[in-house]
């Protein structure tokens, strides 16, 4: 969680926080709102933002959420405690949000420097993404899919896509899977995977999230509140699929037989084919997996497997006490170029950065695109000062392409380095949101003097104009 830097007095300390969680809102695109609430209730700082960016909301703009549960739940946390909450629906003004919002809120608490409790950070994930990965899975399916909470409520029904939230809704409280399916809700409660078949039809459940694995992933102790989700997959024993998954085994095999001679008849015309299929999928797989790991346009790791090589990594470098800094990097202007000079310009910028740094670390070094125009240097066995003498050597390269060749604009970007011991007691997350707070403070000294558009081409001999 990024820490709040603002003072004990006036709105005027709040400056610097306000502008870096804009900026941190707008490279993460995934927090609807980004909030310090004091510990009245009332907002503070409240970052929104939509397709259009970030924005601040004004002061007159700014609402108490002293009555809302996550508010109550995360005031009363001791320090570094993260409280996770339940996926729901946003309210604004104490009414539903339309069109509905479904959300998660990540809320801590913030200490001054003598200990003196300041109010809460909360941040507003949006669960758009994660439901459009459940509607994904459902389309594939052959039954019904549903995305059920700790309370047997749906938040994802492919059936019916109106009974999800029947929570929130104050003539809607019946209206639930463990409602619907009481004695499958309570095998559900006491067994968290498996299958039961019912006169109903087929449920095959499984459980998809625990508090306690998402402690482990974040490395922080959470409060609780999140709960359990279920993943369900219901076959209607009315549809032709639950009527041969319902009956004995004798009477499927003879439904199978007299209903699909001719299927029969027909896959062994195919397995003629088959060898050819075989092959043509190798070849496509070989193709996922790449685009599934590499960055397509630069040909680097992906932000995923960046991190999972990382995580391996630290997990080394905890058992040999060994050294690895990592060096948060962010292109200075590609939205300028972008802009101005249109999109190859911006495409040709972020790889011409990217070979820079290729050509100026080891090969047990690695870099990773993690989305846009930020990326990741790994260095494993260098400290802070051998990782920036290695960032200068692919400083020097921009430079020579600036003084030499004949572009519309500079190549420039922004650094911020930190060094993870085997003996560090600090997470992975927190030392690259430490290198990340690094280069935004360089990037804001860096903005004042830099202008990333030339107003000139440079002589291509001379490497500078006259």
């Amino acid at each position: 969680t990024d820490a709040l830097a603002l003072g004990d007095n006036g709105r005027g300390d709040y400056s610097d926080a306000e502008d870096h969680w804009l900026a941190f809102a707008n490279r993460k695109m995934i927090y609807d709102q980004i909030r310090f609430i004091d510990v009245d209730g009332n907002e503070v700082i409240r970052v929104n933002y939509d397709e259009n960016g970030a924005t601040l909301t004004d002061s007159d703009d700014l609402q108490n959420k002293a009555d809302r549960y996550y508010f109550t739940a995360g005031i009363n946390l001791a320090q570094n405690q993260i409280y996770v909450s339940p996926l729901d629906l946003n309210k604004e003004n104490d009414q539903i949000e339309q069109p509905i919002k479904p959300m998660i809120r990540l809320a801590t608490p913030y200490y001054g420097a003598r200990g003196q409790l300041l109010g809460l950070v909360v941040l507003n994930y949006t669960a758009n993404d994660l439901l459009a990965q459940v509607e994904k899975i459902a389309t594939a399916s052959q039954g019904q899919v549903f995305m059920l909470n700790a309370d047997g409520y749906w938040l994802y029904n492919s059936a019916d896509p109106n009974r999800a939230w029947g929570f929130m809704y104050d003539n809607r409280l019946n209206d639930s899977f463990k409602t619907d399916f009481p004695e499958v809700w309570s095998t559900i409660q006491s067994q968290k995977n498996g299958t039961l078949t019912t006169t109903a039809g087929v449920f095959a459940y499984t459980n998809i999230l625990t508090a306690t694995e998402l402690e482990l992933d974040l490395h922080h102790t959470l409060a609780p509140g999140l709960g359990d989700w279920t993943m369900v997959s219901f076959i209607p024993a009315t549809t032709p699929e639950g009527q041969l998954l319902t009956r004995s085994l004798a009477a499927t095999m003879l439904l199978v037989l007299r209903n699909n001679l001719f299927a029969y008849l027909l896959i062994l015309t195919l397995a003629v084919f088959a060898g050819v299929i075989l092959t043509i999928n190798q070849v496509k797989n070989d193709e996922i997996k790449y685009y599934s790991e590499y960055d397509a346009m630069t040909g680097v790791f992906n932000r995923r497997t960046g991190f999972e090589k990382l995580k391996q990594l630290y997990k080394n470098i905890e058992k040999n006490e060994k050294l690895v800094s990592v060096c948060f990097i962010d292109i200075n202007g590609l939205k300028d170029v972008n802009d101005f000079l249109g999109h190859d310009a911006g495409d040709e910028l972020i790889i011409t950065v990217t070979r820079g740094i290729q050509n100026n670390i080891r090969s047990n070094d690695f870099l990773a695109r993690l989305g846009g125009d930020e990326f990741l240097i790994i260095f494993e066995g260098l400290d802070e000062a051998e990782a920036e003498a290695a960032w200068q050597r692919i400083v020097a390269e921009y430079e020579q392409i600036n003084a030499t060749e004949n572009r519309r604009y500079l190549i420039s970007a922004s650094h911020g380095i930190e060094t993870i011991s085997g003996s560090s007691n600090e997470y992975i997350d927190s030392i690259i949101n430490q290198a990340d707070e690094k280069m935004y403070r360089e990037k804001k000294i860096l903005k004042k003097n830099l202008k990333i558009i030339r107003d000139y081409v440079p002589d291509d001999k001379a490497g500078s104009p006259e």
